[in-house]
């Protein structure tokens, strides 16, 4: 179980990671215009973590429009367009710890269906959060497997696919970090002091995709979420 459950002292660090994220996310918001490239938006992103004294824990992620629906999405040249769905994938790494988030954001007016897509993606990631709490708070063992399939059937359940990738990992030293693995393969228990992702989400080929991600850290009562940039329907 090294590295697997972390110490009140490497939750702090990795609860400063995440600080830095969300200092990230509130600068990059600002940074974001009609016609800059995804390059462009991955290096304001990097250069703000590196001036910031740490560096990226992994290749930032930066997708616009159809891109979005491309689970690691290599950043191209392509500019950014009015009613365009963008998508943020990035983490730091401060003092040898990680952190990791997404977020999905509107550059102009949304679609329904796009509205939808987000909608049920922060549904699912809300239903998945709650679950671990409440079976916290009855002091039941929480099943892995059973944390991603609520998050899973729910995005089923609105008419879309299932997402190609597992509900959550662990996070430490390193961006990944297993076990956790909260996947439909998973046949372990999530056990107090863990520290992992919750990150459902809905891809598209040829339309775009909406990812949430959040770390959270088990604690005796219940889930507690690290990273704190806003949640909300945002439309730039």
């Amino acid at each position: 179980m090294k590295r697997v459950i972390k110490t009140p002292r490497e939750i702090s660090k990795i609860k400063k990671a995440c600080n830095l994220g969300d200092k990230v996310f509130d600068y990059i918001l600002r940074k974001i215009h009609l016609g800059i490239t995804e390059k462009e938006l991955v290096r304001e992103i990097d250069s703000f973590i590196k001036n910031s004294g740490s560096k990226p824990s992994f290749p930032t992620i930066v997708a616009f429009g159809k891109n979005s629906a491309n689970i690691h999405n290599v950043p191209a040249d392509n500019k950014l367009a009015k009613n365009q769905i963008i998508l943020l994938d990035f983490g730091v790494e401060l003092n040898g710890y990680c952190s990791d988030m997404t977020r999905t954001i509107f550059f102009g007016k949304p679609t329904e269906k796009q509205k939808k897509m987000y909608g049920t993606v922060l549904k699912a990631q809300s239903l998945a959060i709650k679950a671990i709490k409440d079976k916290s708070i009855l002091k039941k063992p929480i099943k892995e497997f059973d944390i991603d399939k609520i998050a899973r059937d729910y995005i089923i359940s609105q008419g879309f696919e299932s997402f190609k990738h597992g509900l959550g990992h662990g996070i430490g030293k390193k961006v990944h970090e297993f076990p956790p693995r909260l996947s439909p393969k998973s046949k372990n228990y999530l056990k107090v002091g863990m520290v992992f992702s919750i990150e459902p989400g809905i891809y598209i080929s040829n339309f775009g995709g909406v990812r949430i991600e959040d770390l959270v850290v088990l604690e005796k009562s219940g889930p507690r979420i690290l990273t704190r940039s806003p949640k909300n329907f945002i439309i730039l």
